[in-house]
């Protein structure tokens, strides 16, 4: 009896280890299948990125900027007519505009991805499509969190759903820090002056309608333009325009603010505090515009310290803490990147 418990007792054991070591065996990952790379396939809004692209062309020497700063600048293998800057992309094929692409050369580069600033006409749309391009529309920023959007949705397109995405949040961090180190420090000006931002002669000016408006703004200058829209100063008003300083693209000769009468007998050319900007700088959106507009505060304020410190590890700026204050807890859409000014041409 005592022999028959314990062989009962040995086949049940039996029974279940063969039962564990099968279970166990279901559990565990077949060697042949593979882990989902968590940054392909890249979704951002329409587009649709299968794999991390090896080719890319950029029709906007401003995304071209910004896709440098990404650290894109490997993967670029053609741009347009007009990008020169960073100085490498200079020997990049050249492939046209938006409005008029090179498709012979676009086509002979085989991309995965077209970069636009604006809007490719529909026939040229189906063009790149038909090659196998993914053509991604970035307009340009209207202000500077849609910048920080840019930036991120620029990024996530070339570097993957989760490193890209934090590449381009790190790449506009420092950015943001100086953007508002500069803000901080115009708001402890007292008496702030008044100024335009001239970009063309004779009165093509930064409106209060216009991002470069806003920053001129932003830096502590009341904008003599801020009332008028279209970057025009209306003629009839130019009699009235009496700026305390003037900053004025550099493709304008400084002696017509001295010769032309609407500017010669303001404060601003009197007392010498005109200034010559990179209005590029302002137009490619890109690492150059902060810098810009850090001379021209310290011009306009040049006894007005900007703070250089930086945040300490962990600590986010106030940007970032409001942005996680307004982020819900939980989302349909998790790992799915939204933005609505990142389109893909249909």
């Amino acid at each position: 009896m005592k022999r028959r418990l314990t062989a009962l007792l040995l086949a049940g054991l039996m029974i279940f280890m063969v039962t564990a070591c099968k279970k166990g065996k279901d559990t565990e990952p077949s060697s042949s299948e593979e882990v989902k790379d968590p940054n392909w396939p890249v979704a951002v809004g329409d587009i649709r990125v299968a794999e991390k692209p090896d080719s890319m062309v950029s029709l906007s020497p401003a995304l071209t900027e910004i896709l440098c700063e990404l650290g894109g600048e490997g993967q670029l293998t053609g741009v347009s007519d007009y990008c020169d800057y960073p100085d490498s992309v200079r020997d990049l094929e050249r492939c046209g505009t938006s409005q008029l692409p090179n498709m012979k050369a676009i086509e002979k580069l085989s991309p995965q991805v077209v970069f636009s600033s604006s809007a490719l006409s529909q026939e040229d749309t189906v063009k790149l499509q038909q090659m196998g391009a993914e053509v991604v529309v970035l307009p340009h920023a209207d202000s500077v969190d849609a910048l920080e959007e840019l930036y991120v949705a620029a990024g996530t397109i070339i570097g993957g759903m989760v490193d890209g995405e934090e590449n381009g949040e790190e790449t506009f961090a420092p950015l943001r820090r100086k953007y508002e180190a500069i803000t901080a420090a115009a708001e402890t000006v007292e008496k702030k002056l008044s100024g335009i931002y001239l970009r063309s002669a004779p009165l093509m000016m930064a409106t209060g309608d216009t991002f470069e408006g806003e920053l001129l703004e932003k830096i502590g200058i009341q904008n003599d333009a801020a009332d008028d829209t279209g970057w025009e100063y209306p003629a009839d008003k130019a009699k009235d325009l009496y700026p305390d300083i003037i900053f004025y693209d550099k493709s304008i000769d400084a002696q017509y603010l001295k010769d032309n009468q609407v500017y010669n007998t303001t404060d601003a050319v009197k007392n010498e505090r005109c200034y010559e900007v990179d209005a590029t700088a302002f137009e490619r959106q890109s690492a150059r515009m902060f810098d810009e507009l850090e001379t021209m505060f310290r011009e306009a304020y040049p006894d007005v310290e900007i703070s250089t410190a930086e945040p300490e590890s962990g600590q986010e700026s106030s940007s970032e803490r409001d942005e996680d204050e307004s982020k819900p807890s939980s989302s349909d859409d998790e790992g799915m990147l939204s933005l609505d000014d990142a389109t893909k041409v249909n």
